[in-house]
């Protein structure tokens, strides 16, 4: 299982695959949190790009770390002098391995986190060093850093020098079907369908087909996967205009996970072919479908009834038959409901929230009304929350004396069981809790997010992202403001 893990790191990576919308990837979204690994390689999502989630010290150190070789110049200058005088002698010429650093030292530290002069500058970096034992690496953050500036040519041609590297591995596939198809012409979009065959194949072999009638496997990560593949592939299929290629693919994918975005899909197909009858029952499953989203269901709505009354001449029938198809997929969907209910479900205050210490006991947010609060969310992979992490307690401690002043920091990891020796490690003061739905409630789309309530229980400051040079001065500055405002009736 650990290949499949590894294979799916795209999921949770900022990879701009045109299917992350739909609750297949949000599935695998959640399942896959806990397993990654190796973020820095490849790639953590930032709320803000522009800030650069790896920053170029962090990218420059790891890279370098991948074959130090000799000390670099940087390293030469904290020599202490020689004690006795000698003799200046001409400077020695760099060996190979010197030059090689000395120049990727350059290329980042020239791009000040700018993620396009960064690409740029990797790319003379490869260059000028085809051979370079770090080429894999780079390649992958060329790749990485496309992604952040929005350059799917450059994104997908540094993917496939990767997959030149790395032939089977499905997170490249899977970009690099999106990364054409988002070039936008027939060839970039057939080339992206020899790829999205690959990635098919790849999760076949990985997740085979049920050996039997009622074998349910709907819920594991190959599974899942293969399901993610033919959907991939068919929407390239329906582009290039292979309407029943891409009808199969769908049916594939519906049959592995289903969904409402999937079910419209397989409507507007049926649509096109103007079979009325097949379009009616797909758009009723997708208007159905528990968890729309109200917008596109409006106009799920125009395109059912316009088929409906095509087939029908009226709309005589069609609330029958929309109430028949939500009963059967309540029915059909409720294994994947099973389970204990959420904590926290269905409140609206962030201030009822009960969240759950690192050493279990309660923390009641009740007990803070009234106060200036200061939520930090975070986790433990998160290289940036590493960051500001240390940040947020050199904020914190400029109002240890003040207890209308509260610093709490909000861990957004699935799986805990790490983060009690993250802490130790780290030696943070803050005193934490787990989110528990907070974080999907207050919206947060990235970390780390900060956020500051005032007395009142509104979010009156908001930052995401890391902004290492002027989040202390910041955040200092916005608390001492919230707690100079005159207290005022707290909400309840």
């Amino acid at each position: 299982m650990s290949s499949v893990v590894k294979s799916l790191r795209f999921a949770i990576t900022r990879v701009p695959f045109i299917l992350t919308r739909l609750p297949l990837v949000s599935r695998l979204n959640k399942m896959l949190k806990k397993h990654v690994i190796d973020r820095l390689t490849s790639g953590v999502r930032c709320p803000s790009a522009q800030r650069g989630c790896v920053g170029s010290a962090a990218l420059l150190a790891f890279l370098l770390s991948l074959n130090p070789g000799p000390m670099l110049f940087g390293q030469a200058a904290k020599q202490t002098a020689p004690k006795s005088p000698v003799q200046a002698q001409p400077a020695e010429k760099p060996t190979p391995e010197e030059e090689e650093s000395r120049a990727l030292e350059e290329a980042v530290r020239s791009s000040e986190d700018n993620p396009q002069a960064l690409a740029r500058n990797l790319e003379s970096f490869l260059t000028r060093f085809p051979a370079s034992r770090r080429r894999e690496q780079v390649l992958r953050f060329i790749y990485n850093s496309a992604l952040q500036a929005n350059d799917p040519r450059t994104a997908a041609e540094s993917a496939e020098k990767l997959l030149d590297l790395t032939p089977n591995d499905p997170e490249l596939l899977s970009s690099l079907v999106d990364l054409l198809d988002r070039q936008g012409d027939a060839a970039s979009r057939a080339k992206g369908l020899q790829y999205a065959t690959k990635f098919v194949e790849y999760a076949e072999r990985e997740a085979p087909a049920p050996s039997k009638a009622g074998d349910d496997k709907s819920g594991d990560m190959p599974t899942l996967m293969r399901g993610l593949a033919y959907q991939a592939r068919g929407k390239l299929y329906a582009k290039l205009g292979d309407t029943d290629k891409a009808r199969a693919d769908f049916e594939k994918s519906y049959a592995l996970y289903p969904s409402g975005p999937l079910a419209e899909r397989l409507g507007d197909l049926a649509a096109e072919k103007n079979d009325l009858d097949q379009a009616v029952r797909e758009y009723a499953t997708a208007f159905a479908f528990p968890g729309a989203d109200p917008a596109e269901r409006e106009e799920i709505r125009k395109k059912l009834g316009k088929c409906y009354v095509a087939l029908h001449q009226s709309e005589k029938g069609l609330g029958d038959l929309t109430l028949a198809r939500y009963d059967e997929l309540v029915r059909s969907l409720a294994p994947r409901s099973k389970g204990s209910p959420e904590k926290n479900a269905d409140l609206h205050d962030p201030f009822a929230y009960v969240l759950e210490r690192t050493d279990g006991s309660p923390l009641r947010l009740a007990d803070y009304r009234g106060k200036v609060v200061v939520m930090e969310f975070w986790a433990t992979w998160c290289g940036p929350c590493r960051v500001e992490g240390k940040l947020f307690g050199r904020v914190e401690e400029k109002f240890r004396g003040n207890p209308e002043a509260v610093f709490l920091a909000v861990s957004v990891d699935e799986d805990r069981t790490g983060v009690t020796a993250f802490l130790k490690e780290e030696k943070w003061t803050t005193q934490v809790a787990f989110a528990d739905g907070l974080d999907h409630l207050l919206a947060v789309r990235g970390i780390p997010t900060l956020v500051i309530f005032d007395r009142t229980g509104r979010v009156v400051f908001r930052l995401e992202g890391l902004d290492f040079d002027s989040f202390v001065e910041t955040v200092d500055k916005r608390v001492r403001e919230v707690l100079a405002r005159p207290v005022q009736a707290v909400s309840k």
